[in-house]
């Protein structure tokens, strides 16, 4: 099926013009073919379909973040990489939906970490669609939560409230001034999920990793970045995240203990004369790649006998929070019972300050929350 929807890479003319050197991540990637006998621990997909925004040029968005991004330089030769080209655009963009939920549906069966080169938001819909997960954990990093109500929006603009249920949806660096009386949730549009705006995740930025390490897509819209520092979007804010945050959550998406797909979105050439931006979003998908090549744990399975455990009881509760914690990674979870004690404890992504809490005698937001959904 793959080879029907998708233009090999060899065959698009920004790689066949490529011509870089051996410290540069596009001259291995130029030898590198897809092989259903060698699956690669991570693979680059371009979607060039921009007709589901008001920048319809973001349909050339893949090949020119692709140009810059394989002249970045190469990294470790252990991480197996592969270019696999861009899905075939059909002759409405439903085709282009129907041809991404296909190939994501064969990608995700395999377990392949993907970086998905865009193309318009309204894309994650098709992706998460074809996740094989039936309850799709989905972080969107925008500066708002695209659910317009107006009539005539382009798709990109609402395509949260299309998402399959039982998606779980947070978004992260959302400014205030554009989510209004959403105040921070987004049960009030029918979805699970919450909204955590840029000023709370600067206030302590290294509490986000857990919540992206229990996310199976990462959604980033290139418009949470400031403008500033990011040319190349149509709807322009002077705040936002800054490059170096942006790469900080790619990189967080990288070494993710999940075979998390991260997803870029919303670069516009036409709004980019000099193509900073497009160099600005390459390196975001660098950091992301170069996450990956560092991924050193996995996450704590049955007994975890490789993981050091910690047990601190909290008054109000009968038995004691679990915390787990990696040897060398030095990253946390912890365990979340059932109420009836029947089922093995949930072990979700959490961090030092939820252990310090349970010492203080607290109880984490994040446990509450899991403990009343399962």
């Amino acid at each position: 099926m793959l080879a029907e929807l998708i233009i090999p890479a060899k065959d698009l003319p920004v790689v066949k013009t490529f011509d870089g050197n051996s410290d540069q991540l596009g001259y291995y990637l130029k030898t590198r073919v897809w092989d259903p006998n060698r699956l690669p621990d991570l693979a680059i997909l371009g979607i060039p379909e921009g007709r589901g925004s008001r920048a319809s040029d973001q349909s050339a968005a893949p090949d020119t973040i692709r140009q810059h991004l394989y002249s970045l330089a190469n990294l470790s030769s252990e991480l197996w990489i592969v270019d696999l080209g861009n899905i075939r655009c059909g002759i409405a963009p439903k085709d282009t939906y129907a041809a991404t939920k296909m190939v994501a549906e064969e990608l995700s069966e395999l377990g392949i970490r993907l970086l998905i080169l865009g193309g318009s938001q309204e894309l994650t819909v098709p992706l998460t669609n074809g996740f094989i997960k039936k309850e799709t954990n989905l972080l969107i990093v925008d500066d708002r939560a695209d659910n317009a109500s107006q009539e005539n929006c382009p798709a990109d603009e609402w395509f949260i409230s299309k998402l399959p249920d039982g998606t779980s949806v947070n978004l992260i660096a959302g400014q205030s001034y554009f989510i209004g009386e959403q105040n921070n949730d987004l049960s009030g549009e029918g979805i699970n999920g919450e909204i955590f705006t840029l000023g709370e995740i600067r206030s302590d930025f290294k509490e986000i990793e857990p919540l992206i390490r229990q996310s199976d897509l990462i959604s980033f819209d290139f418009g949470a970045m400031k403008a500033s520092e990011a040319p190349g979007q149509y709807r322009l804010s002077p705040n936002g995240l800054t490059g170096e945050e942006a790469c900080q959550i790619a990189w967080y998406s990288g070494i993710s203990t999940t075979p998390a797909w991260f997803c870029f979105f919303g670069y516009s050439p036409s709004y980019d004369p000099t193509t900073l931006g497009a160099m600005m979003a390459a390196q975001i998908c660098w950091y992301f790649i170069n996450g990956a090549s560092k991924r050193m744990d996995e996450e704590p399975v049955e007994e975890a006998t490789n993981f050091e455990h910690y047990h601190v009881s909290v008054d109000g509760l009968e038995d004691p929070i679990s915390f787990l914690l990696h040897p060398i990674s030095r990253r946390w979870w912890m365990e979340v019972p059932s109420h009836d004690c029947t089922l093995f404890p949930v072990r979700i992504p959490c961090s030092k300050k939820d252990y310090r809490k349970a010492c203080k005698n607290e109880i984490s937001e994040k446990w509450w929350k899991y403990f009343h959904k399962i």
